[in-house]
């Protein structure tokens, strides 16, 4: 189960949302949360859980969105 983010996390997707509608027409989710990530690193908090969150948050206000890949590139880069 997602972990809920704090306030200052929610509001951190919120505002990155509201700025992505005007510069692409889909979202992708999994590079949205890991730019909310590592703004939060110091608090842990997992990616998947952030996705979690931008994906719903997203879809409520009626965005569309992809899944892109899971995986960051300079892992992607090391396996």
């Amino acid at each position: 189960m997602p972990m809920k983010l704090s306030a200052d996390m929610q509001h951190a997707v919120e505002t990155m949302l509201r700025s992505r509608v005007d510069e692409t027409s889909v979202l992708d989710v999994n590079a949205a949360a890991e730019e909310v990530r590592v703004i939060f690193a110091e608090r842990n908090v997992a990616r998947e859980d952030i996705a979690s969150f931008v994906a719903q948050l997203a879809t409520q206000y009626g965005y569309p969105i992809e899944l892109g890949a899971a995986v960051p590139e300079r892992d992607r880069a090391e396996a």
